[in-house]
């Protein structure tokens, strides 16, 4: 006897509901309290054996690691590029004793080159290393201020010139008790060093 069209569609609609059904069921009672919590633990444990290989490779570089570490410590403790003196107010009269070890090699008569006034500065801003500068008034002539500037500035430890300032004498006048001929340019700049010092902008 053939099926009617009618059962035909029955018993196909019953086979779509049942598995709808346990497509459900699958997904509610199986998929979401068993494969679920199981398939985040598999990519947990996946992380994490990656995570522990990195630390492998890490702890295989350990000792190159150290030694490099102990390189850039002897090669800092070495670099003559800062002031070798343990506070600022030291190194003022460091960086002053050197801007006249300056002038004195490359100036052998006082009347063309000569310091008017220094003084320490402490303002300015905060940088990773602690900066000691002093402030200086020179009369000099102009060939020898080149040649000195370019002494501090190419010595060690490292100073900089900054904010310099070059005014020329009007009427030749001469202050008493000078000996500086009257052609000498009034000078007057910062001079600045770094002390191994992490400062308070680091």
């Amino acid at each position: 006897m053939r099926l009617l069209p009618e059962a035909r569609n029955s018993r196909f609609l019953a086979v779509v509901l049942l598995l709808i059904v346990a497509l459900v069921v699958y997904a509610v009672g199986v998929h979401w309290w068993f494969v679920s919590p199981h398939l985040a633990i598999t990519d947990q444990m996946q992380d994490l054996g990656e995570q522990q290989q990195r630390f492998r490779q890490m702890a295989g570089q350990r000792a190159a690691i150290e030694k490099r570490l102990a390189e850039v410590r002897t090669f800092e403790q070495n670099n003559q590029s800062f002031l070798a003196d343990a506070d600022a107010n030291s190194a003022f009269s460091d960086i002053t004793q050197r801007l006249k070890q300056a002038i004195g090699a490359r100036v052998k008569d006082e009347n063309r080159c000569s310091i008017v006034s220094n003084s320490n500065f402490k303002g300015g801003e905060e940088e990773l290393y602690q900066r000691v500068t002093i402030q200086v008034r020179m009369r000099c002539d102009l060939e020898p201020i080149a040649g000195i500037f370019y002494d501090l500035e190419n010595g060690n430890p490292y100073l900089f010139v900054e904010q310099m300032m070059i005014y020329r004498q009007q009427g030749g006048y001469v202050p008493p008790g000078t000996k500086l001929a009257p052609t000498a340019l009034d000078i007057r700049f910062n001079l600045s060093g770094y002390l191994r010092k992490p400062g308070k902008g680091s």
